[in-house]
């Protein structure tokens, strides 16, 4: 099955990528956890140690974090964040926007420095806008051929039924 991404479907070389490129995070990072969202909180991929059993309302209270911080940008005259931290007694949470529409989220202890977390999410918000950017050209050019066939099939229905 794959991955959903708001409306697009994730094809599994594109998932791969992903998963690929959130472990490579994870692991160079020293962190605990990587999730990809969308704008809604909807989790795309995660990886990292173990399983979370609070992944879905995680993802959820996440997207809220960052919507909530953009009304507070927009407060500043700010367009938005692109980044949020979150320092935590035991686990901190580096969030950040790739393009518009999804939400990385790192989550790493204490013994993982922020500027490394901080260098190594660019290079893989860069790497994730990439993959993500083919996935919605993708999708755009399948719904050009569905919608033009569609309307076709559609409009040789109704002239069978509406025959003079």
């Amino acid at each position: 099955m794959d991955p959903q991404l708001t409306s697009l479907i994730v094809p599994a070389e594109e998932a791969a990528q992903i998963e690929e490129c959130l472990s490579h995070l994870v692991e160079d990072t020293g962190g605990n956890y990587a999730l990809l969202l969308d704008k809604s909180g909807q989790v795309i991929v995660s990886q990292g140690d173990g399983i979370r059993q609070d992944i879905t309302a995680l993802g959820a209270l996440i997207a809220g974090t960052f919507a909530s911080s953009r009304e507070v940008a927009k407060l500043l005259r700010e367009k938005d964040f692109r980044m949020l931290f979150q320092q935590g007694v035991r686990e901190n949470i580096f969030i950040a926007l790739i393009e518009e529409q999804w939400i990385l989220c790192v989550i790493f202890n204490k013994g993982t420095h922020i500027g490394l977390v901080k260098v190594l999410t660019k290079k893989a918000t860069d790497e994730l806008a990439a993959v993500l950017e083919r996935v919605r050209q993708q999708h755009k050019s399948r719904d050009e051929v569905l919608g033009s066939s569609f309307r076709t099939s559609m409009e040789d229905t109704i002239d069978l039924l509406f025959k003079d």
